[in-house]
């Protein structure tokens, strides 16, 4: 076992390149999943430590309960997913997250682009005030402005999707997500297939469900308070709807 020194200074090496620093989270706004079994540590500051010497490549977060001492290593922070029911902390337990920031991409704020921020993971994004005649107008709008529409392809990026729609539009919203090139096929905007574990918990209730089919079907998502006030999740719909959108460069 690595003495405590070396833990410290290993962690502040892997640190320094994260860009990142300790945060505590003040409710259950943040989540982690469990990357180990847990052991006991003296601090918050101590776990985390010992966290990046057993984990250096995974270890982004740490559950911690000042009582019992608890130390649960973890992976990148999120905020709460309704679907993923295996997250740490428990609302029920005194158990507290501390994660790491994740590095701060650069942001040119012309056009209304600022930097948005959940649980430590940041985009450069312009949220709309305007709504989108349609997807391809979203689209265009995000091209005109070197930028393109937003991809929620990771936990982490799908809960600051989520509330960054849910706190400064709280209405329908289109993203970078679509099956138009193969029905029931969706890709990101950036070439990436939506994976097999993300379609598990991105969804509202009964979607994607193509209700449309004898029309041309419904080929573009949205983030869906329409239908479903209050459960995160996406929906396919009509490309010819008009609704918000999200742009990130």
């Amino acid at each position: 076992m690595s003495s405590p020194s070396c833990a410290l200074r290993s962690v502040g090496v892997v640190r320094s390149q994260r860009e990142g620093y300790l945060t505590q989270a003040t409710g259950q706004e943040c989540q982690t999943l469990q990357i180990g079994e847990p052991w006991t540590s003296g601090s918050p500051i101590a776990c985390y430590a010992e966290c990046m010497v057993r984990y250096p490549d995974s270890c982004q977060s740490v559950v911690y309960n000042s009582h019992t001492q608890n130390c649960t290593p973890g992976s990148v922070a999120f905020g709460p997913i309704t679907r993923i029911t295996t997250a740490i902390p428990h609302a029920t337990s005194a158990d507290v997250i501390f994660y790491v920031r994740q590095p701060i991409p650069p942001c040119n704020e012309t056009d209304n682009f600022k930097i948005y921020d959940v649980c430590g993971t940041s985009d450069c994004l312009y949220v709309s005030t305007e709504m989108a005649e349609n997807y391809t107008m979203a689209e265009n709008h995000c091209y005109q402005m070197n930028s393109r529409l937003i991809v929620a392809n990771t936990k982490a990026r799908f809960s600051l999707l989520w509330y960054t729609a849910d706190k400064y539009i709280g209405s329908d919203t289109y993203i970078g997500l679509t099956d138009l090139a193969e029905e029931g096929t969706f890709v990101w905007i950036n070439g990436e297939d939506l994976s097999s574990e993300q379609y598990q918990y991105v969804w509202v209730p009964n979607e994607p469900y193509n209700y449309y089919w004898w029309e041309g079907g419904e080929n573009c998502v949205e983030v869906d308070f329409t239908q479903y006030p209050g459960f995160m999740g996406l929906n396919d719909a009509r490309c010819t709807e008009q609704t918000h959108f999200i742009c990130e460069r």
